[in-house]
């Protein structure tokens, strides 16, 4: 853009060097024509959740042996023991599954008759019947599967159901002395000790923090973020919802969703409180982000812009010197600039142009094809320098005029990434690939100029 009004400016350099040049002021008129309303934009931010060290500490901290026993006089009395090993976790599409390796030992007894009449436990009227798996023998080998589904509730939280979906004895326990299954006896027993182990690893899956990291990342997306001489990018998040939670390996994955109306402004705003993390609301699938992004810089900026880049410049027009002194940015009507100019050299004056900015979406080129001098600077002109409203003139106006945004849009790109590319929280990192950003309508208003952009690309969160 600067360089647009540079070229634009530098092609007076035909001005007549015949007394000064002071025209009136043109209006600036505030009738001015509807800008499109911005489009809420999408953005989706897969995140990836590290499991393993939530899963060793549960791991830890739940038993690794288990023992019980049972006596009675009549049938049969038995006591266990049952070792598990590491518990090996992988999740697999929407289950984290797990299995546990295990060994047991199993002691029984059986009497057939017992009689109360000398004690009140009872005595064995036959004596009794000992039996024993994986006692003086290695222990009998088991191995217990189970899975766990997993949501998000509406404050955050991760909430889990546990299940036993796999229990095999490939050494079977069966007693052939009386005839008794000790199987079946050891799968119940143990299914209710690994019954307490479901509701362990519930709890422990339930204290994974989530929100913090969330609130982190929330945070971090309505903060101002500088954009290095573009202004500052606030991307104005509305609204957020989570999607189902997926497995691969030991690592957990959910879709954060925004809604947001995200802007570049020239100034940071001076007072922002904090954004509070709002109620999670219903899913919207949708991949990457896909903004509509308004950049939003008011014409005092660029104004001092442009004085910045043209002050002190100097041309020669027939042996009198024009120097570039300031420039001043206006709204106009209809869409259009005002551009108001001081001149010294030789001569002192002010100079006013006004133009429309006419934008081409598919090259991102900008240019001013009805760019003039405004009919009161034209009328002062006419009276000392008429030449300047040669065809030449005017035609080679219009064609330095045009501006290439390409290399911009590519610069602002990466300054994007770079800032969207940054640690939220300690061990909470976004990752983000702008993929691109093009420049889609200019609007200028009274007060302000209104670059509207499309960006697509892609956030990851790393937790």
């Amino acid at each position: 853009m600067r360089s647009i009004f540079l070229v634009a400016l530098l092609a007076i350099f035909g001005l007549s060097s015949c007394g000064s040049i002071a025209p009136e002021a043109p209006d600036t008129v505030v009738d001015e024509l509807p800008i499109p309303e911005q489009e809420e934009s999408s953005i989706n931010i897969p995140i990836k959740i590290d499991l393993r060290p939530y899963l060793s500490m549960t791991e830890k901290a739940l038993p690794k042996s288990f023992k019980d026993n049972f006596e009675q006089c009549d049938g049969v009395s038995y006591s266990y023991k049952f070792d598990r090993s590491p518990i090996e976790f992988k999740g697999t599409g929407t289950e984290l599954n797990f299995e546990v390796d295990g060994k047991y030992l199993l002691k029984l007894n059986y009497c057939p008759e017992c009689t109360s009449l000398f004690n009140d436990k009872g005595n064995c009227i036959i004596p009794r019947v000992y039996a024993s798996c994986g006692v003086g023998e290695p222990m009998r080998k088991v191995t217990v599967g189970y899975t766990t589904t997993f949501s998000i509730t509406p404050d955050f939280k991760f909430k889990s159901n546990t299940a036993l979906k796999k229990f095999e004895t490939p050494d079977a326990c069966e007693i052939t002395v009386f005839k008794y299954d000790a199987t079946s006896l050891l799968r119940k027993e143990v299914s209710k000790v690994l019954k307490d182990l479901e509701d362990d690893i519930d709890k422990q899956i339930a204290s994974i923090d989530i929100r913090s990291s969330i609130e982190d990342a929330w945070k971090s997306l309505s903060d101002p973020l500088s954009m290095n001489g573009y202004g500052y990018l606030m991307l104005t998040p509305t609204s957020i919802s989570l999607g189902k939670v997926r497995f691969d390996g030991k690592e957990a994955m959910v879709d954060l969703h925004l809604t947001a109306k995200p802007k570049v402004v020239s100034a940071a705003p001076s007072n922002t409180s904090a954004v509070t993390l709002p109620k999670l609301s219903s899913f919207k699938n949708s991949d990457g982000f896909d903004i509509s992004l308004d950049i939003i810089s008011n014409y005092d900026s660029l104004s001092a812009i442009f004085t910045r880049e043209i002050k002190g410049q100097k041309v020669m027009i027939k042996n009198n010197e024009v120097i570039f002194d300031q420039v001043k940015v206006h709204g106009a009507n209809k869409n259009q600039l005002n551009i108001e100019v001081t001149f010294s050299g030789k001569k002192k004056g002010v100079l006013y142009l006004t133009g429309t900015p006419m934008f081409d979406a598919e090259k991102q080129i900008i240019s001013f094809p009805d760019l003039q001098f405004d009919l009161r600077t034209k009328s002062a002109l006419l009276k000392s320098a008429k030449w300047l409203f040669s065809d030449k003139i005017t035609e080679m106006m219009r064609t330095s005029s045009t501006f290439d945004l390409k290399p911009q849009m590519a610069e602002m790109k990466k300054m994007l990434e770079e800032q969207l590319n940054t640690s939220i929280a300690e061990g909470v990192k976004l990752k983000a690939s702008v993929q691109s950003l093009l420049l889609t309508g200019i609007y200028p208003a009274r007060d302000k100029l209104i670059l509207r952009v499309s960006s697509k690309g892609t956030l990851k969160l790393f937790m």
